[in-house]
């Protein structure tokens, strides 16, 4: 396939898919490595059970963006209001945490409220000093702290402190607190209302793939490398000219694969193991986070989703990016921990799936942002891009990704 194409697209998940879809040019091709378009957002239906590559939670802020996905999907879709818990001390807190410690034992929430009322003025530089000045310590070393090692399988203080950007739930003044009021109105978080097809997350992709021309795809199609300045790419089914190209796989592989150095950049991986019981469970959660020594992070319900009567569960674990794990030993962990928590009573297990996620979160770090705020000064006058929660080597939603790849794409249509 020796080819010469106006728009490149490297990676065909959300963010590549999306950017066609707004293009108003039909001289664009989207190459993927995979036999299926979707990335990360895949679904697999497996008996009696729809599972993800992992939980996604599609809550949408933009009107236009949500109904640009919906319309055009042809199952059901559910709406849910999320409940979700902590798992702290062989008790389920209600989350955000910080808004319920309330619910610990009298000591340990007068812990949390006289270290919020004496907590130090830091001078902010990581991510650890971020949450220990807006949370104070005690509710830091129970739950935040814990929890976003487990999740980010590294050191806090490698993190810039604006690691999590808007995902973070911000503190009430302590004033609420030591008078009950952040107690008695519940503080609302970005998701607290998300919407799921009932044929998967998979179903977001059909709907954006009915706004692409199946000709202008490529799959089974790997880079081998790219050539900025000769403006080709050279792939397993031969060269491909263009004249404006976007990137949206990771964004270390691009920079690999464009000759030039990513060792400064880290993230982690996430081992998804995807269970199915033959027996409903009486938890009520959509998902459970587990700051303590479980070996998972999150626990997932797809049975809460759906409403089905065999419990479906999503397990996470984080790990070292280069880190092994043994899928025999890891699942007789899980089953321990699942029944230890109180999710497994008289459940047996029938069907499961693994799927290793690497990478999965970024180390968003001061390095990096400036590594990736560079190489968008050098190349986006060149007409070269990298987008998307991966492209861009950042932390964000489904529909930021989707807002990138239209705002992306004006600015290429505009050139037309």
């Amino acid at each position: 396939m020796d080819k010469e194409v106006d728009i490149l697209i490297i990676g065909g998940g959300i963010t590549g898919i999306s950017l066609a879809s707004f293009l108003k040019t039909s001289d664009y091709l989207i190459i993927e490595k995979d036999s299926e378009l979707g990335g990360y957002c895949k679904t697999t239906i497996s008996n009696d059970y729809i599972w993800d590559y992992s939980g996604h939670f599609f809550h949408f802020n933009n009107n236009e963006i949500k109904n640009y996905l919906i319309n055009n999907i042809d199952c059901e879709i559910v709406t849910v209001n999320k409940v979700c818990y902590v798992y702290y001390n062989k008790q389920l807190i209600d989350y955000p945490f910080q808004n319920n410690i309330h619910q610990l034992n009298e000591n340990e929430y007068l812990e949390c409220l006289e270290d919020l009322k004496n907590k130090e003025d830091l001078k902010i530089n990581t991510f650890t000093d971020y949450i220990v000045s807006n949370l104070g310590n005690a509710i830091c070393n129970k739950f935040v702290k814990p929890y976003n090692q487990k999740l980010y399988a590294c050191d806090l203080d490698q993190l810039d402190f604006d690691a999590m950007g808007r995902f973070f739930p911000k503190l009430l003044d302590y004033n609420n607190y030591s008078s009950g009021l952040s107690f008695k109105h519940k503080q609302t978080t970005y998701n607290d209302t998300f919407i799921y097809p009932k044929g998967g997350s998979y179903e977001f992709i059909k709907s954006l793939l009915k706004r692409v021309n199946s000709n202008n795809i490529s799959v089974n199609n790997e880079v081998h490398s790219i050539d900025i300045n000769e403006k080709k790419v050279i792939t397993s089914k031969g060269t491909i000219k263009y004249n404006k190209l976007v990137n949206t796989i990771p964004f270390n592989h691009l920079l690999k694969l464009s000759g030039e150095e990513s060792k400064n950049l880290s993230w982690n991986k996430v081992v998804v193991f995807n269970m199915g019981f033959d027996s409903p469970s009486d938890i009520d959660a959509n998902w459970i986070y587990y700051p303590g020594n479980e070996i998972f992070y999150r626990v997932g319900f797809y049975n809460n989703i759906f409403k089905t009567d065999k419990m479906s569960l999503y397990v996470e674990i984080g790990m070292k990016h280069n880190e092994l794990f043994d899928e025999k030993v890891t699942l007789n962990s899980i089953l321990n921990d699942l029944q230890s928590v109180g999710i497994i009573k008289n459940q047996i297990l029938v069907d499961y799936q693994v799927i290793a996620m690497n990478p999965a979160y970024v180390h968003i770090t001061k390095q990096s942002k400036s590594i990736y705020s560079k190489w968008c000064e050098k190349n986006n006058t060149k007409d070269v891009y990298s987008i998307g929660r991966y492209g861009s080597w950042t932390y964000c939603s489904i529909e930021d990704n989707i807002i990138q790849a239209q705002e992306l794409a004006l600015r290429l249509n505009q050139q037309l």
